[in-house]
């Protein structure tokens, strides 16, 4: 049986306490665990390291649901039992506060000493005592029991070695494919929230949250940031995310010393940073992402420069990207020997996949190096294969040899470039040496804390298409 004492100095508000932290931490492992298995079923991947990385997200989320059950059973008994207890050791200390004082005293064992007049209202509420304890010792008993139970579930749910497990699972996962290491995906999706205001739920969200990630997370790049550029357009739903990559096929590129390579084909589910530059148009969330990860010499230097880069809008959606991106490794980085191009995205028709439908082209001209691959992912998961453009010359100099010249890419519209054009019409005759042909203005790509907004050109600002 408790003491007068200790009964009058329980922390029955701990309990609630501990309620509260259990059921906080029951919502972080629930948020966590599905956010991760979102996260791996979200990302555009295909094979084996797909299929094993869902399995163990599955069998992961199936430890953490029953380890976040536990902590919910604890939140309710704890909180539960601060219910039932706190109304008899209120009552106690009432009574100690208002009726126990010389000559009234209470022993250890609750015995009452002092009392004149049983009958008084003194009396009447010091002869409560013995039921209130009788009924908080019960409660004690009972609550006691029920909050070691749950603590028992707890520790069957979540013991060392089961969470040594599901770490190892983890890092399993994160050997067979790197995009899916929790800390990568966490700063993802907040970069994701940090511009939409929410986190990301769906396939094309993820794949705008990986392209937003402003940290690096290869070896190579010794903790080097990529400089990312965005602004905002009109979204044109059903149209997925495009993805655009420039990288270089081979393991190392001409310089002096040379620089390292992304070392790979082309990849329907490239990884960001695997690539020199990549841009992303979001048309479901109206967002054009360009990313230049940083370059990395043979000798181990990490520089990275900043891409610029203007963006159009035409009445049907198309958007148009003129970039140049500069090697902070190249003798001459603001020269000629930059990645640039003036290219156009044109949405597509009909359903994703369906017979007769057409995704997104592209048009436009590009240097002769890198390579390029474009790739228009949907929100029901399907990929598709926009356009493969190689590098003209497969070769460690193709830089040198390659990066002053242009070429078209294969298939476009020579007259694309006509939606983001307009004839100016002057008073009178027409002035002589002004053309009247004049191109709508750009919108300079911006920062990710305040993204500069196109304005879409329509049918009344009379483009020339």
């Amino acid at each position: 049986m408790p003491t007068p004492g200790e009964v009058l100095n329980w922390d029955v508000a701990g309990l609630q306490k501990v309620a509260d932290n259990a059921t906080a931490i029951a919502d972080v492992i629930t948020t966590t665990g599905n956010g991760m298995q979102n996260a791996i079923y979200g990302l555009a991947w295909t094979g084996e390291a797909r299929t094993a990385a869902e399995g163990r997200a599955d069998r992961e989320q199936s430890q953490v649901r029953a380890i976040a059950t536990a902590y919910d059973e604890l939140a309710a008994i704890c909180s539960a039992a601060a219910r039932d207890i706190s109304h008899p050791v209120s009552e106690i200390r009432s009574i100690f506060q208002y009726y126990v004082s010389p000559p009234v005293t209470v022993g250890d064992d609750w015995s009452i000493d002092g009392v004149e007049d049983w009958n008084s209202e003194s009396g009447i509420q010091l002869a409560r005592l013995s039921g209130l304890v009788g009924t908080l010792q019960s409660l004690d008993a009972q609550w006691g029991a029920k909050i070691a139970a749950a603590n028992d579930a707890l520790a069957a749910a979540a013991p060392p070695s089961a969470l040594a497990t599901i770490n190892a699972s983890i890092s399993a996962t994160v050997a067979d494919d790197p995009r899916s290491d929790p800390e990568r995906l966490r700063t993802s999706a907040a970069a994701f929230q940090e511009v939409f205001g929410r986190p990301p739920t769906s396939v094309t969200d993820w794949a705008t949250a990986e392209v937003l990630n402003p940290k690096s997370t290869d070896p190579k790049y010794q903790g080097a940031s990529p400089e990312i550029r965005v602004v905002r357009i009109q979204p044109v739903p059903g149209q997925g995310v495009v993805r655009t990559s420039h990288w270089i096929e081979q393991e190392k590129a001409f310089n002096i010393p040379k620089d390292l390579g992304d070392n790979r084909t082309n990849d329907p589910d490239f990884d960001p940073e695997q690539a020199r530059i990549t841009t992303y148009i979001d048309y479901e969330n109206g967002l054009v992402v360009m990313r230049q990860n940083p370059s990395v010499s043979e000798d181990g230097e990490v520089d990275v420069a900043e891409p610029e880069a203007q963006v159009w809008q035409a009445a049907d959606g198309s958007v148009r990207i003129n970039y140049d991106a500069a090697n902070p490794h190249s003798p001459d980085p603001s020269g000629v020997w930059t990645v640039n191009g003036d290219l156009v995205f044109v949405p597509g028709q009909g359903e994703p996949g369906a017979p007769g439908s057409t995704g997104v082209t592209v048009h436009g001209t590009r240097t002769d190096y890198p390579s390029l691959e474009v790739y228009q992912t949907y929100e029901n998961g399907h990929v598709n294969e926009v356009a493969i453009d190689p590098a003209v010359t497969a070769a460690e100099t193709g830089a040198l040899q390659n990066l002053p010249f242009h070429h078209p890419i294969p298939g476009s519209d020579p007259e694309i470039l006509d939606k983001f054009k307009y004839i100016h019409e002057y008073p009178g005759d027409q002035p002589p040496g002004f053309p009247p042909i004049f191109e709508f203005p750009g919108t300079a790509m911006g920062g990710v804390d305040d993204p500069p907004i196109v304005v879409p050109i329509t049918p009344e600002d009379r483009p020339l298409a």
